[in-house]
């Protein structure tokens, strides 16, 4: 290899503020995410028409005679979730510091917030009184409550991970996809419960 020419000048460029990999719209793995997020917003937004539609139809709706579910407990639920993508965002603006320990706190507490959750949701459960199948209400009902509930359990699971894999220093600021998408994927198991939570508890007392 010939050596550089006399005179000639050599451009030096610190690369050390750039990211190792995008974190937002320019990564492929965020768009996988944000589709996962479309599509499973159809579903919600499936699940809420079918209760509005049955409540159309069907009247009165619920049955009479059914005592309904107590709004209390899931809507201490909801907030709860709220409340944890406050700490995920935080999480997330701590990493963006180079924060690591900040940020794996901030994202144990969101998974403490939505341990809570389920912890309602597990307890709400049992106050019910009656089956998914003992009548069409009992099978939106339970239908509706499941659906979210193991989501929140997929969320919680995978950002685990993420917590565990920023506690062993695997994150940094140029490095922070992986918490990125999880925060995404956190923010809309979240926001999912409210219009579920509005036809399941509010529509039924308030129409």
């Amino acid at each position: 290899m010939s050596a550089a020419a006399p005179g000639a000048v050599r451009v030096l460029v610190d690369a050390s503020a750039l990211l190792r990999e995008p974190a937002g719209p320019a990564a492929p793995l965020w768009w996988g995410v944000a589709g996962l997020v479309a599509i499973e917003s159809t579903v919600v937004a499936s699940f809420a028409a079918s209760v509005l539609y049955w409540r159309a139809t069907h009247a009165p709706w619920p049955p009479p005679g059914l005592d309904l579910p107590s709004p209390w407990l899931p809507g201490l639920g909801a907030a709860l979730l709220l409340l944890s993508c406050l700490s995920m965002w935080g999480a997330g603006r701590a990493l963006g510091r180079d924060e690591v320990s900040r940020c794996v706190g901030l994202i144990v507490t969101s998974l403490l917030l939505a341990s809570a959750t389920l912890a309602l949701r597990g307890w709400q459960f049992t106050q019910f009184g009656y089956r998914w199948d003992a009548h069409p209400w009992g099978s939106l009902l339970w239908t509706l409550s499941g659906f979210h509930f193991v989501h929140v359990v997929s969320a919680v699971i995978g950002t685990a991970v993420v917590a565990l894999l920023g506690a062993m220093g695997y994150f940094s600021r140029r490095r922070q996809l992986a918490v990125v998408v999880d925060s995404l994927y956190w923010y809309f198991v979240a926001v999912a419960w409210l219009p579920l939570y509005a036809v399941l508890y509010g529509v039924p007392r308030w129409t």
